[in-house]
């Protein structure tokens, strides 16, 4: 597991390489192989096209952040993670981030976002969300990849505690008391307890 995240990781720098040179929509298999000293059918090995490298960064960087959200982090914890990240990796996104089509970066790290954040809601809180609280999530996702999105582009000179703060700010209450790390283990305890008490 190690190599195969090693071997993603120097396609990931070989393509920060190339988008200083071209775009990543213009951007080909062959000549990030040789910048990473790798052969095509290695490459073919991890990823499916050259869009997918860096949405393969993202989603790595994500899953240390913004992904853990409900498990081991706070909706702010996860959130300021996210753009210590993005900003120690500014080159990279803000050149990433000129894609516009729907493998882009940012059109992937809105829908896998918003995946998440339904998905540990849901299992934190031990229900099925509600229709009006998916269409608040609905309305706060697309702000969020929206703002994301355009403070990337902007060259990130916003600091990641402003943006953190930005965002919860605007993240609806429910949302962010689902997210809490304890309450998984709360909602959890709670189900124990009354089991135990059905049993007795």
């Amino acid at each position: 597991m190690e190599k195969q995240v090693e071997t993603r990781l120097r396609f990931t720098e070989a393509l920060n390489q190339l988008m200083r040179e071209e775009s990543l929509d213009r951007a080909k298999v062959s000549h990030l192989c040789d910048l990473a000293g790798l052969s095509r059918a290695t490459f073919y090995d991890y990823f499916h096209d050259i869009f997918d490298v860096a949405v393969w960064y993202w989603d790595y960087l994500m899953e240390q952040s913004l992904y853990r959200m409900g498990l081991d982090q706070s909706c702010y914890d996860g959130h300021l993670r996210k753009f210590e990240l993005l900003l120690e990796n500014k080159e990279f996104f803000v050149n990433a981030f000129k894609s516009t089509n729907y493998n882009s970066v940012c059109e992937h790290g809105g829908r896998t976002s918003k995946h998440h954040i339904i998905d540990q809601a849901e299992k934190n809180a031990g229900r099925h969300l509600t229709d009006w609280e998916l269409l608040e999530i609905e309305f706060y996702n697309t702000g969020a990849q929206y703002m994301t999105r355009n403070w990337v582009r902007g060259g990130m000179s916003r600091s990641a505690e402003e943006m953190t703060q930005l965002f919860q700010n605007f993240t609806p209450a429910f949302l962010v008391n689902m997210l809490e790390p304890s309450q998984a283990i709360s909602e959890g305890s709670l189900r124990d307890s009354h089991k135990q008490r059905s049993h007795s």
